[in-house]
């Protein structure tokens, strides 16, 4: 890591005398506001957070036997609200709920991998990448640790990244050879401290993308052991090797995956088996259910996920999946160019002994605003965790009195979810979507797709200590609104019947001021078949300030052939500024709203203009909801530094500020 204290000049700005952590923002001109003095005013209190600065990709989740501990690493700028100088933030947690900082909150303490100095591979930014925790009674290639020989408890963490050399890049630049490699570091004590093996002759251990090819990126290497892939590739499902995807793509082709293995012994020897996934530029499977494929793939996974009885599936069939964050595709719908997807494939074994994927359904992660989703094998619980980033949406003008950027995701479990006895209303089911579908002898049908729901005993433990309200079951007609409690931290659930034929909107309103000047809607439109988070009305700032385009999502409710008909399931989160929500364990969405009012915390039920009745049941909120950083004081702020232009190659690299 690279420090600023040689041009340490601190931008304290002018500094409001009103306290702005309570003041109505619609009558404060903002753009004036000095540093830190907006840090606690939309600051969520319940998810991963980096203290202070700028934060974007997840990084190296994973679990420590050794320890029981869980590791959650970010890209962060420790100095300024904006990217660059990236190095990785780092925190523990037993639980996934409480998380602490590695070496403490303050400046850039919490830094766990930071660049090397001029001239090293890293100099110009640790990017996103990946990790695992391996027994501590071998090599692995790696030379100059100690290791123990035979069965041990003991362990080492091997992060797996990219390092960077040559700045500006972005997929639609012309590629400078020898931008990013891809490079180990290895802690012996558990993530405190971490080898990066300079001049020993190991590292890059993947020094160049494939030859000849006019790539878009090179970057983010996620790997972990893959028992079907050596099953696929090798025959022998016991082998213990180690797989890699890295993010890329060719310029006037379309985004790629790159595929690398390792011998279980020699994390130093990755080999190119080439691309396990390829799509054309700004392909979609589906315009309606599946996103688009953008020009270029970063941060992505390979992994296979087992059906279990808990979501309807027979325990044993294995479901193999790509994930990935796509760059450049848009959709009037989807106004970012950043999409977060997933694909089920069929992976076959090659001719010339590589992994060849053909595209069985594709679907969004999250159809809201977060990216870059990074997962990792829960060993313990013996399944799989996703967070992504939800990046800031608001403050053009007033990011440094802010003081911070950056959200993670609640850990987001991800799972085949099965549907029997399905009945094909319209034909929907064997529509090109984000799922397969299977007619059955008896003329029922079964879908399957990716199931996703924040990780149950997260929620459990957020809740406890809130405040919770219940509803009884409640007929709502068109046009009604029905407070029920506020709250600036809360999880709504709820279900809803929504009968055949009925168009009346519904859902809830969350961040409402007590006259309806300020509110979120968070909406199923039964008519469009879609879930919506509105935000026209969710803030009374100036409109440049922050984005209020609506976070849109596909959802039809499944029809069953005993004549039976899906419910609404919504869980919502709402966490200050930030808003997650889930339907029906197959949509996920993530919001930003920043709302000018301090009494804008109304949460409520909510009907709009339509025909027919729902029914509201099972709806219960919870408020006040666990902090996720309690080690840390509410304002955790750090003054804000300027980079030199010697530090930013004279503000190329990065704004510097």
């Amino acid at each position: 890591m690279k420090y600023s204290f040689a041009l340490a000049s601190l931008l304290a700005g002018a500094a409001s005398a009103q306290n702005l952590s309570t003041a109505n923002l619609a009558d404060v001109d903002i753009t004036t506001a000095g540093n830190n003095t907006l840090f606690t005013r939309w600051r969520p209190t319940s998810h991963f957070m980096g203290p202070h600065s700028w934060l974007n990709d997840p990084c190296a989740p994973s679990y420590d036997p050794a320890t029981g501990l869980y590791h959650l690493m970010y890209q962060w700028n420790p100095h300024h609200i904006n990217w660059g100088n990236i190095s990785w933030g780092h925190a523990v947690s037993k639980d996934m709920v409480t998380w602490t900082d590695v070496r403490g909150w303050e400046d850039d303490k919490a830094q766990g991998l930071g660049t090397g100095p001029k001239g090293t591979l890293d100099h110009l930014g640790v990017f996103s990448g990946s990790a695992q925790f391996l027994p501590a009674n071998q090599s692995y290639g790696l030379p100059g640790l100690n290791f123990t020989s035979g069965p041990t408890d003991k362990t080492i963490m091997a992060i797996f990244y990219t390092s960077v050399q040559h700045l500006p890049t972005n997929w639609k630049l012309p590629y400078i050879n020898s931008t990013e490699t891809q490079t180990l570091a290895v802690s012996v004590d558990g993530g405190m401290t971490f080898t990066k093996f300079e001049g020993e002759g190991v590292n890059p251990v993947i020094p160049q993308p494939p030859p000849n090819l006019n790539i878009t990126g090179f970057r983010d290497p996620i790997y972990e052991k893959w028992s079907e892939m050596d099953d696929i590739l090798f025959g022998n499902a016991s082998l213990g090797n180690f797989y890699t995807v890295l993010g890329s793509g060719i310029k006037g082709a379309g985004g790629r995956l790159p595929f690398y293995y390792a011998p279980a012994d020699d994390l130093t020897d990755w080999r190119y088996l080439g691309p396990i996934f390829a799509r054309s530029e700004n392909e979609s499977w589906s315009e309606v259910y599946s996103g688009s494929f953008g020009y270029n793939f970063e941060v992505a996974g390979a992994f296979s996920l087992t059906e279990s009885d808990e979501h309807g599936g027979d325990s044993e069939t294995a479901h193999h999946f790509v994930i990935m964050g796509t760059e450049g595709g848009e959709t009037t719908k989807h106004p970012s160019p950043q999409w977060a997807l997933w694909t089920e494939v069929a992976i076959t074994r090659s001719n010339n002994g590589s992994a060849h994927s053909e595209v069985l359904s594709s679907g969004v992660l999250d159809w809201g605003l977060s990216y870059a989703w990074n997962s990792f094998w829960d060993a313990p619980n013996k399944r799989r965790i996703a967070w992504g980033w939800a990046k800031e949406e608001d403050l053009t003008v007033a990011k440094t009195a802010q003081g911070w950027q950056g959200v993670m995701t609640l850990p987001r479990q991800l799972y085949v979810k099965v549907y029997s006895g399905l009945k094909n209303t319209a034909g929907v089911l064997t529509t090109k979507g984000s799922w397969t579908s299977e007619r059955k002898a008896d003329g029922t049908w079964d879908i399957k797709t990716m199931g996703m729901l924040p990780a149950p005993e997260v929620v459990e433990s957020l809740r406890e200590g809130a405040t919770r309200a219940s509803v009884n079951a409640t007929n709502a007609a068109p046009n009604t609104y029905k407070a029920i409690t506020s709250n600036l931290s809360a999880n709504i659930h709820a279900e809803i019947t929504i009968p055949q034929n009925t168009t009346t909107p519904v859902g809830f309103s969350v961040l409402r001021s007590p006259d309806g000047e300020e509110e979120t809607l968070i909406v199923y439109d039964p008519a469009a078949k879609e879930i919506r988070v509105i935000r026209e009305g969710s803030s009374s700032l100036n409109s440049s300030y922050v984005n209020t385009y609506p976070n849109v999502a596909p959802l039809f409710l499944l029809d069953y052939s005993n004549g039976k008909r899906e419910k609404l399931v919504l869980d919502i989160f709402v966490d200050n500024s930030m808003i997650e929500v889930f339907a029906n364990e197959r949509v996920g969405i993530t919001s930003r709203v920043y709302p000018a009012r301090v009494d804008s915390t109304g949460l409520g039920m909510w009907t709009g203009e339509g025909q027919g009745e729902v029914t509201f049941s099972k709806v219960k909120i919870w408020t006040g909801l666990k902090n996720a950083f309690p080690e840390r004081p509410a304002n955790s702020s750090n003054a804000l530094v300027w980079d030199s232009p010697e530090e930013t190659g004279n503000y190329t690299w990065w704004p510097g500020n």
